[in-house]
C-alpha cells in the first residue's frame, strides 16, 4: 500500500494483484457511447438487469479528444479493498482512519499544475465530458470532487458533486441538502464576498475519493476529509493553492478546475427536451432541478498525460463509494453506542449503496434477541437516508444477496419479525417516498421505514445449525 499515492500509481498497484484494466482502443464517442459501452461490459445493479460486475474499462480513444476516460475502477468490493487496505475486508481500515486521521500538507509545484489552461476555455473541447444518454440534460462531471473552505471559520471540505455543462465555461451543481458544502456556500454569501471559490478534482488516490462520502453524525462540519484519506495511507494527502481562486486543489489530481460557485442560478437543463437531469443511483432517472448555482470557470490544470476519470450514475460502482464509509459509520455507531457484538456490516448495492443495510450480528445471550432490534432501530434513527435493515446471524454471508433471503426464508415470520416506523425523513430520489406513490406519505422524502430480524431466536441456535459450514 505504501506505492499508492494518486490515480496512477493505484491502476498500476491493481495489475500487480492481478485486476488488470481493460483497454478500448477503437474511437468512441463520449455522447452516450462510452456510458452504453461500459453498461454492456458489466456495470452492476442497479445500472440493469445484467448483474455482471466487469472491469475497469480505459477509452484511449475517445472522439475529439486526446485525453483518455477510465470508468469503472471502484465497480466490485474485491477491486476496492485491494485499493484500500489489501486485506478482505476495508471495514476496520476505515473505522481506525476516522481515529487516526492524518492532516493534509501543502507543498508547491504540484503536478496536477504541470499544465495550464486560463484562456479561451472550452470545457467540452478541453476535456471529455460524458453525455451518459440522449435523455440527460447535457454532460455531465460525474466524479468531481469539491474542495472548498469555509470564509467563516476557515475549515476546509471535500465531497463528491455532479456538474452538468451549461456552455464554454459555466456548469450547474447539485449540492444535496444537507451536505457540508451547502453550508459554506451559504456563509460565502453571507459574507458578502458574492461567491466561493472551489477546486474541482478529478482522478484521485482512491482513498480520497472514499473519504469524502463521509458525513453527518460522524464527520462533523467544518471537519476536514482529507485527514481520514491520510489516515488510511498513514500519511498526508498533499494539497496545494490554485493559481486563479483562493482556494486548494488536491496536489495529485489528474485534472483541476478551478472556479467560482456564484450567486447566479440557472435550471440544471439547459435544453429542456425531457425534464430529467440523469441516471440516479437508485436505477432511475432523477428530475432536473431548478435554480441551482452556477459555477464559473477560471482555469483548467492538469498533469503531463492526464486521465479523466468519470462513472456511471446507477452501476455498482457509485453504490460501493457510498457504501464503504457508510458501513465504516454504522459499525463505529452501533460499537460506541450499544454492548451488542457487531460481526460485520454492508450496504448492498439494491439501495444505491445508502438505503438497505444488512447487519450481522452475533449473539452470545437470550438478552441480545432485544439488543439486535435495538441496534436496528438506532441505526435507523441514525442515519437519515437508510430505509431497510436486515439483521442476520454470523453464519450468513452479507455479501450474497442469496444467502441473506435464504435466511429471511428460513429464519423469519412476517407477523413478529417486521418492525415498521412511518413517517420519517429519507430521501427523495427513492421514487417510492412520495405522495403519488402511496397515500400513506405525505410529503416527497418522507417514508417508511423497516427492520427485517432474520436471526435464530438464541434459545434455538444449536436447532439452526447449517450443514457443510467450513
Amino acid at each position: 500500500m505504501e506505492g499508492i499515492t494518486d490515480l496512477r500509481s493505484a491502476i498500476a498497484f491493481l495489475g500487480e494483484q492481478g485486476e488488470d484494466i481493460y483497454v478500448h482502443p477503437e474511437e468512441i464517442s463520449p455522447v452516450c457511447d462510452i456510458a452504453l459501452h461500459y453498461l454492456n461490459h458489466g456495470a452492476g445493479v442497479p445500472a440493469s438487469i445484467n448483474a455482471r460486475e466487469g472491469s475497469p474499462i480505459l477509452y484511449t480513444n475517445v472522439k475529439g479528444h486526446s485525453i483518455p476516460v477510465l470508468m469503472g475502477l471502484f465497480g466490485t468490493r474485491r477491486r476496492n479493498n485491494l485499493l484500500l487496505t489489501l486485506d478482505k475486508s476495508s471495514l476496520p481500515v476505515m473505522v481506525d482512519a476516522i481515529d487516526n486521521c492524518v492532516p493534509p500538507i501543502k507543498i508547491d509545484n504540484p503536478l496536477c499544475q504541470e499544465n495550464v489552461i486560463v484562456s479561451d476555455i472550452d470545457l467540452l473541447k478541453d476535456l471529455p465530458i460524458l453525455t451518459l444518454t440522449s435523455e440527460d440534460s447535457g454532460p455531465y462531471i460525474t466524479l468531481g470532487l469539491v474542495y472548498a473552505i469555509d470564509p467563516f471559520s476557515g475549515r476546509k471540505n471535500c465531497s463528491i458533486h455532479r456538474f452538468c455543462v451549461h456552455g464554454s465555461n459555466a456548469m450547474t451543481i447539485w449540492i444535496v441538502p444537507r451536505r457540508h458544502l451547502g453550508a459554506f456556500y451559504h456563509n460565502a454569501l453571507n459574507s458578502g464576498q458574492g461567491s466561493l471559490p472551489v477546486s474541482i478534482n478529478i482522478g484521485l488516490d482512491p482513498a480520497i475519493y472514499f473519504s469524502s462520502c463521509f458525513t453527518d453524525p460522524l464527520i462533523k462540519l467544518g471537519e476536514n476529509e482529507l485527514g481520514i484519506a491520510g489516515g488510511i495511507r498513514r500519511r498526508p494527502v498533499s494539497i496545494s493553492d490554485c493559481i486563479t481562486v483562493p482556494t486548494e486543489c488536491i496536489s495529485d489530481a489528474e485534472i483541476v478546475i478551478e472556479g467560482e460557485i456564484t450567486r447566479e442560478t440557472a435550471d440544471e437543463n439547459p435544453r429542456d427536451l425531457f425534464g430529467v437531469s440523469m441516471p440516479e443511483f437508485l436505477g432511475y432517472y432523477g428530475e432536473s432541478k431548478g435554480s441551482l448555482p452556477l459555477v464559473k470557470v477560471k482555469a483548467i490544470t492538469y498533469r503531463n498525460n492526464p486521465t479523466y476519470q468519470s462513472l456511471l450514475g446507477p452501476g455498482k460502482e457509485q453504490s460501493e463509494l457510498l457504501a464503504i464509509p457508510a458501513e465504516a459509520t454504522a459499525y463505529k455507531l452501533l460499537s460506541e453506542h450499544l454492548r451488542i457484538d457487531v460481526h460485520n456490516v454492508h450496504y448492498s448495492s439494491a439501495g444505491g449503496g445508502q438505503l438497505l443495510l444488512i447487519l450481522q450480528i452475533c449473539k452470545h445471550s437470550e438478552r441480545d434477541d432485544a439488543v439486535v432490534r435495538q441496534a436496528a432501530l438506532m441505526i435507523l434513527s441514525m442515519l437519515y437516508m437508510l430505509k431497510q435493515v436486515i439483521v442476520v446471524d454470523e453464519d450468513v454471508d452479507i455479501f450474497s444477496c442469496e444467502d441473506v433471503l435464504w435466511a429471511m426464508t428460513t429464519r423469519f415470520q412476517p407477523d413478529t419479525d417486521i418492525i415498521c416506523v412511518r413517517n420519517q425523513p429519507g430521501f427523495p430520489a427513492d421514487p417510492s417516498q412520495s405522495p403519488d406513490f402511496s397515500s400513506a406519505v405525505p410529503a416527497a422524502g418522507i417514508t417508511s421505514k423497516a427492520i427485517y430480524d432474520c436471526t435464530v431466536p438464541w434459545k434455538l441456535k444449536k436447532k439452526f445449525r447449517r450443514t457443510f459450514t467450513i
